[in-house]
Parts: structure tokens; C-alpha cells; sequence
């Protein structure tokens, strides 16, 4: 089943560049994709679109026109986990992750003691089990990422979508995040996220959507679009693959 379709995707910003123009592919649930492309490819502008930002051409989510969705019931789909986000105050991290649950609450309604069962198991979930009452302000960089990723998980949408999610990662902060969303696939979640890590890519996607100028250039099963001259096309420069220990690396 596809719980994402995209037929002739247009958007031009106010300033008149065009970022996206006539983009079509679909997401079939539980697949975890890859949006690959160079700085300003459209990628971001894709990713914001997915959220219910207006644009030409249809976007269709489990079945029905996206544009049809309220606020509260896209929460309940799709969840974003951003490259960074600032933190205006001091919230303690089981308060954060509790915002992942605002799309079940309604208006000035409290979280419940399964809401907040919920985060703290989410919590539990990115390796932050016991730093609850911690202040968000204390985090390093890695353990802010896996914050984003707790309230996400909160949300309990189908759909995770990940801006660059390893960008500012060291390696063992990379792996570790790897591995958490290896997990979440395997559970079944469909995951979308946008990276320039293509290694990054090549380990966790099943399937690869490719932008180029705001063009679609390819979109399928990894084992069919990624390719050392579909890559070069891509980005511009040449790029070759190397097999180690079964694992294909790409540079």
C-alpha cells in the first residue's frame, strides 16, 4: 500500500524560484527512503510540502488529498524530527517529549498518565532512560538529536520524517542513531529522510528518491537507482563504490 503519493509536485516561493517542478513518486508503508540531492535540489522544500504546505500538484496521504487533513490528524501520521531546533526554555526532557503527544490532546487539555508513560518510554527508547528531569539546556549535540528522535517516537505517527538526521553527529552518535531507526523500520514504521550522508543512505533505505535542480532524477528500490553513475549524475563529481565484508560503500 502507498501512504504517501506525489503527482506533478510544483512550489515557487513567493520571490519567484522555483524550487520543486512536476515531481511524481510514491511511498509504500514500511519502506524506509532516502531523499538524496545537492544543497538546494529541492530537498528541504520536499520535506516542508509533506507537512501540509500548500503546493500545485496532488499529495496524497493514506488515500486521501493531504490538503483534506486537519492540524492535529497529519500530527497523528507524520512526525518531524528536524537537523536542530532551539530550545527558548528550560524544559526538563520528559516535558519535551511530551509535545509529541500534543496531537492527541485537545486545546489547554493536560497530558495523562499514559501520555507521559508514553514519552518515558520513548525516552527509554533513544538511550535517555533516567535523565527525565534533566534540563534540555544540558545536552550535548548528539544527545539533542536523540531528544528530537524521543519526541517523535512519542507521537506514535506512522510516518517519521528526518531532516538530515546524522549531519552533526559524531560516529558514535551516528551508529547509535542508525541502529534506532533500523529499529523502528523493523517494527514497521515508515521512515522518509532527507541526508547527504550516502553511506548513511545505502545502510538504512530500502528505497532512494533522487533531486536534481528541483527535478526528479530517479526514484525506486536502493538495488536500482543507486549506482555509481546515477550518483556522479547526481552530484556532479565522480563517485565509485567499494563492497567491504558485504557492506557497499560509496565516496
Amino acid at each position: 500500500m502507498n501512504i504517501l503519493e506525489l503527482k506533478g509536485v510544483s512550489f515557487t516561493y513567493p520571490s519567484g524560484t522555483e524550487a520543486l517542478k512536476e515531481v511524481s513518486f510514491t511511498v509504500e508503508e514500511g519502506s524506509a527512503v532516502a531523499l538524496l540531492g545537492s544543497n538546494g535540489a529541492g530537498k528541504s522544500t520536499l520535506l516542508d510540502l509533506l507537512l501540509g504546505i500548500h503546493a500545485n500538484g496532488a499529495i496524497t496521504l493514506c488515500g486521501r488529498p493531504l490538503a483534506s487533513y486537519g492540524r492535529k490528524e497529519v500530527g497523528r501520521l507524520i512526525a518531524l524530527v528536524p537537523q536542530s531546533e532551539q530550545f527558548n526554555f528550560s524544559f526538563s526532557l520528559l516535558d519535551y517529549t511530551l509535545f509529541g503527544r500534543s496531537p492527541y490532546l485537545s486545546q489547554m487539555q493536560s497530558p495523562t498518565a499514559l501520555d507521559a508513560q508514553i514519552a518515558w518510554e520513548a525516552l527509554a527508547e533513544v538511550g535517555l532512560a533516567g535523565f527525565e528531569e534533566r534540563s534540555i539546556t544540558s545536552l550535548s549535540g548528539g544527545e539533542h538529536q536523540l531528544l528530537l528522535l524521543a519526541r517523535a517516537i512519542a507521537q506514535q505517527s506512522r510516518i517519521l520524517l528526518l531532516d538530515e538526521p546524522t549531519s552533526a553527529l559524531d560516529p558514535a552518535n551516528r551508529k547509535r542513531t542508525l541502529s534506532l531507526l533500523q529499529r523502528l523500520h523493523n517494527r514497521g514504521k515508515t521512515l522518509f529522510f532527507s541526508t547527504h550522508d550516502v553511506n548513511f543512505a545505502a545502510e538504512l533505505a530500502t528505497h532512494v528518491v533522487m533531486l536534481k535542480g528541483g527535478r526528479l532524477l530517479a526514484a525506486g528500490p536502493k538495488e536500482e537507482v543507486v549506482n555509481t553513475a546515477m550518483l556522479t549524475t547526481l552530484y556532479g563529481t565522480e563517485m565509485r563504490t567499494k563492497t567491504i565484508d558485504g557492506q557497499t560503500f560509496m565516496y
